[in-house]
């Protein structure tokens, strides 16, 4: 779900600012492009694929692409159907991976147009071995009063080790899932002496804005170090700050606050082992939205994905369909500013990707609760 939403968002972002100076094409309103995020990895037996579509000019609304025939088929020829679960989302619930083999997808809308992914080849799974963290410092930007400014974090780095043991060199990539546990106390102006609430809470923070991908090039070499992700630590940064809520009656007193206090974290990293063209694919959305507005850049429709028109192969169309084989490790650690600690370690994996954004309980613990009471 979070590649869905970071390569949708990625592609908005390239749509937007392509061009440095404002230039308004003369084109038809009512075009759109196919948007195609697929997933297919040896995490689990469902195939989950979203279509939608892109429409360019101020229209902001989400347009699923439904009522469309999905079909997955491999190199030996078997099949697997879909079924549509909601507005353009569908699924493939019997699915049965199989490493070293070929997978494509193929799409018929109701329209009657024809897209097919290229072969993607399931990998055998890869080790994320020698994960470390260093205590260091970073200027990122963030939110004060409204208004975005460049501050310097502290926080952790993770960094792990590459080995390449592979006659052909190896494509990966990485995300990167934070969860930060919090308590909050709630106290009520008018019985500031009652007993009180409290309530346990979390939030999920990505801390990736790009595609975390490897240095193929360097892959030549027996190891090399690769940066996952930097994680700060400053509740300030997540929006976990003091919250003061006043009554809506005249004259607007104050009536309660929620005191927050930090507690803990936890990460979780995702290695996929993918196929060189989406890689490149990838690869090629980092290059232009760190390109900096060079006027020879390529614009946002050069950055095809894997999936073609049969019938008219010109017809750009956004997303892909990825076909890896995965990793996950999770590890926990505490606010070092106020422990004066850097140490972290590894906990049972956890699927922090899908949890709640945000979330609190009164007086009890999710089932995902990480710090050990």
């Amino acid at each position: 779900m979070y590649k869905y939403k970071q390569l949708v968002l990625i592609l908005i972002i390239i749509y937007c600012y392509s061009c440095k100076e404002a230039f308004y094409p003369k084109l038809d309103e009512a075009q759109k492009m196919l948007v195609v995020d697929g997933l297919l990895t040896d995490a689990s037996n469902i195939i989950s694929v979203r279509l939608s579509n892109a429409v360019p000019f101020r229209n902001q609304a989400y347009l699923p692409e439904e009522e469309a025939i999905l079909i997955v088929s491999d190199d030996l020829g078997r099949e697997f159907d879909f079924i549509e679960k909601d507005p353009g989302i569908y699924e493939s619930k019997a699915f049965h991976y199989e490493y070293g083999r070929a997978y494509t997808l193929s799409i018929k809308t109701k329209t009657n147009k024809y897209y097919k992914s290229s072969p993607q080849t399931l990998f055998p799974k890869s080790g994320l071995d020698s994960v470390s963290a260093v205590v260091t410092s970073k200027t990122l930007q963030t939110n004060k009063n409204g208004e975005l400014i460049l501050k310097t974090l502290s926080g952790l780095e993770f960094k792990t080790i590459l080995n390449n043991s592979l006659e052909v060199a190896p494509y990966y990539r990485f995300s990167n899932s934070v969860l930060i546990e919090y308590t909050q106390r709630l106290i009520f102006v008018i019985k500031p002496d009652s007993f009180p609430h409290m309530f346990n809470s979390w939030k999920k923070y990505e801390p990736n804005q790009f595609f975390n991908l490897n240095e193929h090039e360097y892959n030549n070499s027996i190891e090399n170090i690769h940066t996952l992700a930097f994680c700060p630590i400053d509740t300030t940064y997540f929006s976990i700050v003091k919250e003061e809520f006043y009554s809506p009656i005249y004259p607007y007193k104050l009536d309660h606050t929620f005191f927050k206090k930090f507690y803990y974290f936890g990460i979780t990293i995702k290695k996929y082992h993918i196929n060189e063209d989406v890689y490149k694919i990838y690869k090629s959305i980092n290059e232009q939205l760190q390109a900096n507005n060079r006027i020879f850049d390529p614009v946002s429709f050069q950055v095809r994905g894997n999936i073609t028109n049969i019938d008219n192969p010109e017809e750009p169309v956004l997303g892909v369909f990825e076909v890896s084989s995965t990793n996950m490790r999770t590890f926990s650690f505490s606010d070092f500013e106020q422990d004066k600690t850097g140490r972290f370690k590894e906990i049972n994996p956890m699927d922090i990707e899908n949890l709640p954004a945000t979330g609190m309980l009164y007086n009890q613990y999710p089932s995902f609760w990480i710090y050990n009471y």
